[in-house]
Order: C-alpha cells, then sequence, then structure tokens
C-alpha cells in the first residue's frame, strides 16, 4: 500500500508540474505579436510622415500662390495710379499714320512730356469721341502753309524726314504727297493761336486731321507717344 501511494503522488506531482508548464504554442505566441505589432508601427511613422511633407509642399504652394496675386494685383494698381497721371497705352486705329505705325500697334503715351514739331501726339479728336495719333506740323504764334509739297513755316522751308520715302515716290509719279494749303485756308488766320496746335498724319493723300478737322486745342493732346510696345518685334521708340 505504501508503495502504490507513493507512485500514485509523484504521478500526481508530475502532472501538477506539466499543467503549470505552458505549452510550447504558447510560448511564441507574445513574442509573435510584439514583433508584428513592431513591424507595423514604422511603415505608420513613414505614413505619417509623408503626409507632413505634402501638407508642407501643399502650405508653400499655396502661400507662393498667394504671394504671386498679391505682386501682380499691387503693380496693377501702381500702374493705374501711374496712368492716370504719367502714361497710358494707345492702341493705333486706321492707316492715317503709315507707315510709322501701322493699324493695329501699341504704343506707350507719355502723359508730362513737353510737345515740340513734329513729335507723335495721341489726342481727342475735335467734335468726336474719337481718340487718333498724330504728328505735330504747326504751334502757337506761327504762319503755316505748303507749297509743291513742301512745308513752310514763318516763311522758312522745313525739312519732313519722316515722309521723304514717300514723298519722293509721288513725285517721281508726278503726284503731290502733301496737297498744298495755306493756314488762312483752313482756319481764317495768319497764325496759329495760343493754345492751339496744327497736325497731320504721315500717310498724307488718306489721313485726317487738321485739313479736316482744323487746328486742335492743347487741352485735346492726351500726351506724347515714346515708343511702341506691341507687336513685340517692333519694340522700339518711335520719332
Amino acid at each position: 500500500m505504501k508503495k502504490t501511494t507513493h507512485k500514485q503522488n509523484n504521478r500526481a506531482v508530475k502532472r501538477k508540474s506539466e499543467q503549470r508548464k505552458p505549452a510550447a504554442g504558447k510560448k511564441t505566441q507574445p513574442v509573435k505579436k510584439m514583433k508584428s505589432q513592431k513591424k507595423n508601427v514604422r511603415p505608420a511613422k513613414r505614413k505619417h510622415k509623408k503626409v507632413n511633407k505634402q501638407k508642407k509642399k501643399l502650405r508653400k504652394t499655396k502661400i507662393l500662390f498667394f504671394e504671386i496675386v498679391l505682386t501682380l494685383l499691387v503693380t496693377i494698381g501702381i500702374l493705374s495710379v501711374l496712368s492716370l497721371f504719367t502714361f497710358s497705352f494707345a492702341k493705333v486705329e486706321g492707316y492715317s499714320m503709315s507707315d510709322t505705325l501701322d493699324d493695329g500697334e501699341v504704343v506707350v503715351v507719355n502723359k508730362l512730356s513737353k510737345i515740340k514739331r513734329f513729335d507723335l501726339v495721341y489726342l481727342k479728336v475735335p467734335k468726336s469721341k474719337d481718340k487718333s495719333i498724330r504728328r505735330i506740323i504747326g504751334q502757337p504764334g506761327e504762319s503755316l502753309y505748303y507749297k509743291n509739297g513742301q512745308l513752310f513755316i514763318d516763311e522758312q522751308e522745313k525739312d519732313e524726314s519722316f515722309i521723304d520715302d514717300y514723298k519722293n515716290q509721288f513725285e517721281q509719279d508726278g503726284m503731290l504727297y502733301t496737297e498744298d494749303f495755306t493756314l488762312k485756308s483752313l482756319s481764317g488766320r495768319p497764325t496759329i493761336p495760343k493754345g492751339k496746335y496744327l497736325v497731320l498724319g504721315d500717310n498724307r493723300p488718306y489721313a485726317t486731321d487738321s485739313r479736316y478737322y482744323q487746328l486742335v486745342d492743347e487741352k485735346e493732346i492726351i500726351g506724347k507717344v515714346e515708343m511702341r510696345v506691341l507687336p513685340l518685334h517692333k519694340l522700339q521708340r518711335v520719332k
């Protein structure tokens, strides 16, 4: 009985010890879970960093866009204010100034520049809502006439080099590029009154100018044409 009891006791002890020992499968499970969690942490961090970079890039793009728009608005504002007092743009309409300026070209007009003979000016056409570009020929206090296509101011012959090419072509064909006229025939006055100007188009045979709408008041002169800006391949100062 004692032996049997001792064996039974040994078996019971072994069973208890076996029950206390964790199974082989259970040992690896928590380790596997920890490893998988560690592996999942790195991609999550990378993804988070990538999202942050994209947000920063988007923020920088928005700031850059805002700065560009703001700069454009400020520039347009400054140009608008300046155009009221100093300069403006004008579009050539028609062929009265050909070949100096052609239809559709765009020029810069200086509103502060002093006007002198043979300057190109941008003006309001008398008794009309139209605006045009013409050349100053006669100034206040001067007498003026054309004889045989030649300009005379205060009895002095004046050269008009800006129309020489066309003038010579017409003369070779026995025609006058500028038809003869006198100041008195246009305005009924021997001299140009104070504050008035006589303007002509460079395309003399076809231009509408002071020969049609008489003298131009200085208040109707918007400014001096300084430069052609469009088309770009013809960008230059004009004379």
